[in-house]
């Protein structure tokens, strides 16, 4: 094999898993060299009871391996002690109590022992310096995500419990210190895509905070895609939440070159609810100039400021989502729709055929409803998902019956791409 061209050997490499690369390489001293560049994986994960920090520095150091890292995810959730226990307890309900003490014993087990290595290694804030220095020395660093929502664990049962919202533990200072961290080590780096699956919104309302975000996130604006879910909970009252927001569109705007956005609100405190905001109060007039997909999740709004927002971006805007699942468990219908507190869907469809003039697809899913249940012109719905986010098609979900009403869009998709007589007469509930 040392007689095969180089580019030929890496093509091998790049199709060997980790432990076929480590045994390739002792054959010979030229596989050796080549396949240094394949030992680590192009993704780097690290989770709050490992010292992955450290792991991560001295790969940065490394002259060799630096170049290997692409995208890294920092994963910071917690479970809920006696949440998550509570919730496993009735999943495992129908077994037979020795089976279900067995399960639950081994979960408990790993639930301790990641728990006791937690302490140990201690928050991720007190080795900020540590990070931003081996972001900073990653030269093919451009995809970042900080996770808190997908669960990493090889435990069955805790990966279950992962999925119930009410299950999953959020220390809130701690998490501002640990983000402030994040962004801190993200200052000057050109990424591609950031993304955060539950970011307090409340970081944006607080003076220090929103200077420090501003001050290192300039790194936004080299950004082609941005996912944001944030967690309103932590707001109190209305003066709060416009703070918040007036913050959060200063830091959206930062991101000039984006073609990707995704803004979801995930209120934990009320997982039912929609979250109340004004595009205008977010983002004034300003416009992403090559935004081609859009995704707009668990939103309460006026329809003539949603459409105002949608139609400022016709020229390039291709993939619009409205909806997505929200904090619904496994066996619950989706919860994150559209709410209109003014207006009509009737009306905001109807004007989006023509102020999307490019549009090729669109997604609704989870509950929308507007206000006046009682006037004729009330609107609700229960759609269920046809499509990942990378519109990949799905299957149905098992959580789709007829006594949920449930239904999907491919009607509203049609009449604003084609026109036609509009479907939610014939499909619109009295309320959900």
């Amino acid at each position: 094999m040392d007689t095969l061209p180089v580019e030929l050997l890496r093509l091998i490499f790049s199709h060997c898993d980790p432990e076929s690369v480590r045994n390739l390489r002792r054959v010979t001293r030229i596989l050796a060299d080549v396949g240094y560049e394949y030992l680590l994986s192009s993704g780097f994960t690290a989770v709050g009871w490992r010292n992955d920090i450290e792991r991560l520095h001295s790969i940065a150091l490394h002259e060799r391996l630096r170049g290997s890292i692409t995208s890294i995810c920092i994963f910071l959730g917690e479970l809920s002690d006696y949440d998550a226990l509570s919730t496993s307890w009735f999943q495992h309900f129908v077994i037979t109590p020795d089976q279900r003490n067995e399960v639950m014993g081994s979960a408990r087990q790993e639930f301790n022992r990641i728990e006791r290595a937690r302490k140990m290694v201690g928050p991720l804030h007190l080795r900020a310096d540590d990070l931003r220095e081996a972001c900073s020395a990653l030269p093919n660093l451009k995809d970042f995500e900080i996770a808190f929502t997908q669960c990493p664990l090889d435990n069955g049962v805790l990966r279950e419990v992962f999925d119930y919202p009410s299950c999953r533990k959020l220390d809130r200072p701690q998490t501002y210190s640990n983000l402030n961290a994040i962004i801190f080590a993200l200052h000057g780096i050109p990424l591609s895509s950031f993304k955060v699956d539950r970011l307090p919104l409340e970081v944006f309302r607080l003076p220090a905070y929103r200077t420090h975000w501003y001050t290192h996130a300039q790194s936004f604006s080299s950004l082609e895609t941005l996912n944001l879910t944030l967690d309103p909970s932590g707001l109190q009252g209305p003066g709060s939440a416009f703070r918040a927001v007036n913050g959060l569109g200063r830091i959206l705007q930062l991101a000039t070159q984006l073609r990707k956005l995704k803004l979801a609100f995930h209120p934990y405190s009320s997982e039912n609810s929609k979250f109340a905001l004004s595009f205008r109060e977010l983002f004034y007039d300003f416009t992403f100039k090559q935004l081609t997909d859009l995704t707009l999740e668990g939103v309460s709004c006026e329809e003539d400021d949603l459409k105002d927002f949608l139609a400022r971006h016709g020229p390039t805007l291709l993939r619009l989502r409205l909806g997505g699942r929200g904090l619904a468990k496994p066996f619950e219908v989706s919860l994150g729709g559209i709410h209109l507190y003014e207006g009509t869907f009737k009306s905001l469809f109807t004007g989006l055929r023509m102020k999307l003039p490019k549009l090729e697809r669109l997604h609704l899913e989870g509950i929308f409803e507007c206000e006046h249940h009682d006037l004729p012109s009330h609107e609700a719905y229960n759609f269920y998902p046809l499509t990942n986010e990378d519109w990949e098609e799905v299957p149905r979900p098992k959580w789709v019956r007829s006594s949920r009403k449930t239904i999907n869009c491919l009607p509203f998709e049609k009449y604003v791409l084609f026109g036609g007589p509009y479907p939610g007469n014939a499909l619109s509930q009295d309320s959900y």
